[in-house]
Protein backbone atom coordinates (compact mmCIF):
# COMPACT_ATOMS: atom_id res chain seq x y z
CA UNK A 1 0.00 0.00 0.00
CA UNK A 2 1.27 3.44 -0.52
CA UNK A 3 1.97 5.81 1.93
CA UNK A 4 -0.96 7.72 3.49
CA UNK A 5 -2.10 10.69 1.55
CA UNK A 6 -4.41 11.96 4.05
CA UNK A 7 -3.97 13.39 7.55
CA UNK A 8 -5.55 11.82 10.59
CA UNK A 9 -5.81 12.17 14.29
CA UNK A 10 -4.85 10.05 17.05
CA UNK A 11 -8.08 9.15 18.59
CA UNK A 12 -7.91 5.08 18.88
CA UNK A 13 -3.69 5.05 18.88
CA UNK A 14 -2.63 2.38 21.48
CA UNK A 15 0.48 2.35 23.84
CA UNK A 16 1.51 -0.60 25.21
CA UNK A 17 4.09 -1.73 27.04
CA UNK A 18 6.59 -5.30 27.75
CA UNK A 19 9.25 -6.29 29.80
CA UNK A 20 9.88 -8.58 27.52
CA UNK A 21 12.71 -7.58 24.77
CA UNK A 22 12.82 -9.31 21.39
CA UNK A 23 15.83 -11.91 20.20
CA UNK A 24 16.16 -9.12 17.59
CA UNK A 25 15.07 -5.45 16.97
CA UNK A 26 13.55 -6.17 13.89
CA UNK A 27 9.36 -6.20 13.26
CA UNK A 28 10.26 -9.94 13.42
CA UNK A 29 11.69 -9.75 16.68
CA UNK A 30 9.51 -7.39 18.28
CA UNK A 31 5.91 -9.05 16.59
CA UNK A 32 7.00 -12.75 18.00
CA UNK A 33 4.26 -14.57 19.85
CA UNK A 34 6.61 -14.90 23.11
CA UNK A 35 6.26 -10.99 23.75
CA UNK A 36 2.89 -9.99 25.60
CA UNK A 37 2.29 -6.10 25.51
CA UNK A 38 0.40 -5.05 27.73
CA UNK A 39 -1.67 -1.64 26.89
CA UNK A 40 -1.13 1.55 28.99
CA UNK A 41 -4.85 2.78 29.81
CA UNK A 42 -6.12 6.59 29.73
CA UNK A 43 -3.53 8.06 27.70
CA UNK A 44 -4.79 11.56 27.47
CA UNK A 45 -1.51 13.36 25.41
CA UNK A 46 1.16 10.40 23.24
CA UNK A 47 3.80 12.84 23.03
CA UNK A 48 6.44 13.03 20.48
CA UNK A 49 9.48 10.73 19.63
CA UNK A 50 12.18 11.14 17.04
CA UNK A 51 15.57 11.23 16.28
CA UNK A 52 17.94 14.28 16.75
CA UNK A 53 21.82 14.61 15.37
CA UNK A 54 24.38 16.01 17.24
CA UNK A 55 25.89 18.89 15.98
CA UNK A 56 29.63 19.07 16.92
CA UNK A 57 32.15 22.13 15.66
CA UNK A 58 34.98 23.39 15.04
CA UNK A 59 36.45 26.90 14.74
CA UNK A 60 39.68 27.28 13.18
CA UNK A 61 41.47 30.78 14.51
CA UNK A 62 43.39 31.26 11.15
CA UNK A 63 39.45 32.04 9.44
CA UNK A 64 36.97 32.74 12.87
CA UNK A 65 34.80 30.32 11.01
CA UNK A 66 32.76 27.77 12.91
CA UNK A 67 32.45 24.33 10.54
CA UNK A 68 29.28 22.42 11.99
CA UNK A 69 29.47 18.34 11.48
CA UNK A 70 26.42 15.92 12.34
CA UNK A 71 27.45 13.61 14.79
CA UNK A 72 25.79 11.13 17.45
CA UNK A 73 22.20 10.15 16.79
CA UNK A 74 19.91 10.43 19.93
CA UNK A 75 16.55 8.47 19.57
CA UNK A 76 15.14 11.15 22.15
CA UNK A 77 12.13 10.59 24.61
CA UNK A 78 8.73 10.17 24.63
CA UNK A 79 6.75 11.68 27.44
CA UNK A 80 3.06 10.80 27.76
CA UNK A 81 0.31 11.91 30.40
CA UNK A 82 -2.31 9.55 31.36
CA UNK A 83 -5.06 10.00 33.76
CA UNK A 84 -3.80 8.16 36.83
CA UNK A 85 -6.00 4.70 37.30
CA UNK A 86 -4.26 2.79 39.98
CA UNK A 87 -5.64 -0.55 38.51
CA UNK A 88 -4.45 -0.40 35.01
CA UNK A 89 -2.66 -2.89 34.27
CA UNK A 90 -0.22 -1.31 32.00
CA UNK A 91 0.12 1.59 34.86
CA UNK A 92 1.33 -1.23 36.59
CA UNK A 93 4.13 -1.91 34.90
CA UNK A 94 5.11 1.63 34.13
CA UNK A 95 5.48 2.29 38.14
CA UNK A 96 7.70 -1.12 38.34
CA UNK A 97 9.44 -0.07 35.32
CA UNK A 98 10.76 3.04 36.48
CA UNK A 99 12.42 1.73 39.60
CA UNK A 100 14.11 -0.86 37.40
CA UNK A 101 17.48 -0.95 35.45
CA UNK A 102 16.14 -3.07 32.82
CA UNK A 103 15.07 -2.14 29.16
CA UNK A 104 11.58 -2.76 28.32
CA UNK A 105 9.55 -2.76 24.45
CA UNK A 106 7.04 -0.05 23.61
CA UNK A 107 4.47 -1.03 20.68
CA UNK A 108 2.50 1.63 19.54
CA UNK A 109 -0.61 1.19 17.10
CA UNK A 110 -1.97 4.17 15.13
CA UNK A 111 -5.31 4.13 13.98
CA UNK A 112 -6.18 3.20 10.86
CA UNK A 113 -6.68 5.28 8.23
CA UNK A 114 -9.22 4.84 5.23
CA UNK A 115 -8.24 2.18 2.48
CA UNK A 116 -5.58 0.59 4.52
CA UNK A 117 -6.17 -2.93 5.92
CA UNK A 118 -3.59 -2.69 8.93
CA UNK A 119 -2.44 0.00 11.25
CA UNK A 120 0.98 1.49 11.19
CA UNK A 121 3.08 -0.12 14.11
CA UNK A 122 6.00 1.74 15.86
CA UNK A 123 8.37 -0.04 18.53
CA UNK A 124 10.42 1.17 20.74
CA UNK A 125 13.35 -0.06 22.98
CA UNK A 126 12.88 2.26 25.88
CA UNK A 127 14.05 2.77 30.01
CA UNK A 128 11.36 3.92 31.38
CA UNK A 129 12.50 7.40 33.31
CA UNK A 130 10.10 9.48 34.90
CA UNK A 131 6.21 8.87 36.64
CA UNK A 132 5.67 12.24 38.67
CA UNK A 133 2.20 13.20 39.78
CA UNK A 134 0.38 15.65 37.95
CA UNK A 135 -2.09 17.25 40.64
CA UNK A 136 -3.73 20.56 40.14
CA UNK A 137 -6.44 22.50 41.48
CA UNK A 138 -10.09 21.38 42.55
CA UNK A 139 -11.06 20.50 38.77
CA UNK A 140 -8.03 18.93 38.09
CA UNK A 141 -8.06 15.53 36.97
CA UNK A 142 -5.60 13.30 38.54
CA UNK A 143 -2.26 12.77 36.11
CA UNK A 144 0.78 10.96 35.63
CA UNK A 145 3.17 12.36 32.95
CA UNK A 146 5.59 9.01 32.01
CA UNK A 147 9.05 9.37 30.16
CA UNK A 148 10.32 7.01 27.64
CA UNK A 149 14.24 7.00 26.98
CA UNK A 150 14.50 6.13 23.38
CA UNK A 151 17.60 3.09 23.63
CA UNK A 152 17.37 2.50 19.67
CA UNK A 153 16.37 3.83 16.25
CA UNK A 154 12.62 2.85 16.47
CA UNK A 155 11.16 0.09 14.18
CA UNK A 156 8.40 1.05 11.92
CA UNK A 157 5.86 -1.50 10.45
CA UNK A 158 4.27 0.43 8.12
CA UNK A 159 0.23 -0.08 7.61
CA UNK A 160 -1.60 -2.18 4.23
Amino acid sequence: MAEGTVLQTMAGAVVAISASLPATYDAAGYGATGITYTTIGQVEDHGTHGVTANVPTFTAVADGVVQKFKGSKNYGTKTLVLGNLPSDAGQDIVETAVESQNRYSVKITYPTRTGESTAEIQYLDVLVTKREYQDGAADAIRKLSVTFEVCRKPVVVAAT
